[in-house]
């Protein structure tokens, strides 16, 4: 298979410098995508080493080409971030980037970020990378819409980089390496969240089944329609496809599809009607709206209803989603649950008017892969509130929180236990902002912490 190929980078509409770098090989089927991160040289000092690196070991390397790709970026973390320790401006400066090695008809993927890399065949776009991110994980999770996701205040907030921290190969968490298959009438395209944070995938897709046969339109394309969505940020594509991909491949789908999305757009407008006339949502149709996205393990809570109820009925490893509102409950959460709030921090945890500041308000005990995306947990004057979130005897991950007036402390992490905190704010608490015991593991990340924290010798805590 031949491939043709194409790469573009331009500063954007608003920004002065480009921080942004590609490599195209096609010869040896090598393609990154690089988003600087740490503004003006240092992300573009950071960029410039990640690709060197990248570009001579991928090519002068032997081995599997996932081994190889594994090697090259823990090479290019660990290069910037000696680099970021031997000048001052550069302080602080990392990347993100997407790698592909296209070898035969298949591709190996390295990942560290929310660059991104789809596959475009048979009329459908397909989203390959996961997204670093707290955002661009509930994104792919079908908890919010692309386009909820593209407006989101925090989408540009990532939990992974490339410099920021040194790093071995093996290192767990670090490294996303896929794999796909590349046919002839495939087509890969690797960008930056310039792209994805203004052109919606749809669009994307339309306009390389416009420019298909001409990578280089294809690529000049794309960056035109970032720029003219408003071009906030430097925007990278590579794109790269297969000797017979052709813009002519109709999208496949089975009659039945046009029927059922017609039933759930009609669902939708009830389902606003509803609610816009002050009405409750009827409960089959709204555990019709949720299934349509989540799979039929989920329940809707409304406000006026009670999460701890939806907690009690549901079946373990099922997904509980709260509607913005005001709940004063307290809440236990089970083995694999995921209880999430629809809007990021729409929906508010408070403690009962009668409860004492001795009180968790969320409780996790013996549920291993527990997590609670989103709320908010506020104690103050009329709600008492000693713990934000209580864990023992459980793993559990928490993202997108805000904590705030909790009298004793807002995170209490058990011994032996192990707690993931990703993006979110503990703030204007009277007690501690967190209490890891001995023995427990914590892996803390892009969070926003003022108060003090209660670390136990022996506990393993990963910022």
């Amino acid at each position: 298979m031949t491939l043709r190929a194409a790469g573009v980078s331009d500063v954007g509409a608003v920004r002065t410098v480009n921080e942004d770098r590609f490599l195209v090989d096609a010869d040896r089927g090598i393609f990154v995508v690089i988003d600087g991160v740490g503004g003006q040289a240092a992300g573009g000092r950071a960029a410039d080493t990640a690709r060197e690196v990248i570009e001579k070991t991928l090519t002068q390397g032997n081995g599997a080409v996932s081994t190889r790709i594994r090697e090259a970026i823990t090479q290019a973390n660990n290069e910037v971030h000696r680099q970021a320790a031997t000048r001052p401006e550069w302080h602080g400066m990392a990347c993100v980037l997407t790698a592909a090695v296209i070898e035969g008809d298949r591709a190996v993927i390295g990942h560290v970020g929310d660059t991104r890399l789809y596959k475009i065949r048979n009329g459908t776009i397909q989203k390959i990378t996961p997204d670093h991110s707290p955002v661009g994980e509930r994104e792919d999770a079908g908890e919010i819409s692309e386009r909820d996701a593209m407006l989101h205040p925090r989408r540009n907030e990532v939990y992974r980089d490339v410099g920021s921290g040194p790093h071995e190969v093996g290192d767990a968490d670090f490294i996303d390496v896929k794999t796909t298959t590349v046919e002839p009438d495939a087509a890969l395209l690797l960008c930056s969240d310039g792209l994805t944070d203004l052109v919606p995938s749809g669009t994307i897709h339309s306009v390389i089944r416009k420019h298909a046969g001409s990578p280089d339109k294809v690529a000049e394309a794309l960056v035109k329609c970032a720029n003219d969505a408003g071009g906030k940020d430097n925007v990278t594509v590579v794109y790269v496809e297969g000797d017979r991909f052709s813009a002519a491949a109709p999208a496949r789908r089975s009659r039945v599809v046009a029927p059922l999305i017609i039933a759930l757009l009609l669902l939708a407008g009830l389902a606003y009607w509803w609610r816009t006339a002050g009405y409750p949502i009827p409960e089959a149709i709204a555990d019709l709206l949720v299934a349509s996205r989540l799979g039929n393990r989920s329940i809707l809570v409304q406000p006026g209803e009670s999460i701890a109820a939806a907690l009690e009925k549901a079946a373990p490893g099922s997904t509980i989603l709260v509607a913005s509102g005001e709940y004063r409950e307290r809440v236990v959460l089970r083995p694999g649950g995921r209880l999430l709030s629809l809007v990021s921090r729409g929906a508010t945890l408070r403690l009962p008017g009668n409860a004492t500041d001795e009180e968790a308000a969320v409780v996790v005990t013996n549920a291993p892969g527990a997590e609670l995306t989103g709320f908010r947990i506020v104690g103050d004057s009329g709600s008492a509130l000693g713990t934000g979130v209580l864990v023992r005897s459980s793993n559990v991950r928490l993202v997108d929180l805000e904590i705030i007036g909790a009298s004793r402390v807002a995170i209490d992490l058990g011994g032996g236990d192990h707690l993931e905190l990703l993006a979110s704010d503990i703030h204007d608490n009277p007690g501690a902002a967190l209490a890891v015991r001995a023995n427990a593991s914590a892996r803390i990340s892009h969070n926003a912490i003022s108060g003090t924290s209660l670390i136990e010798p022996g506990s393993r805590v990963q910022k």
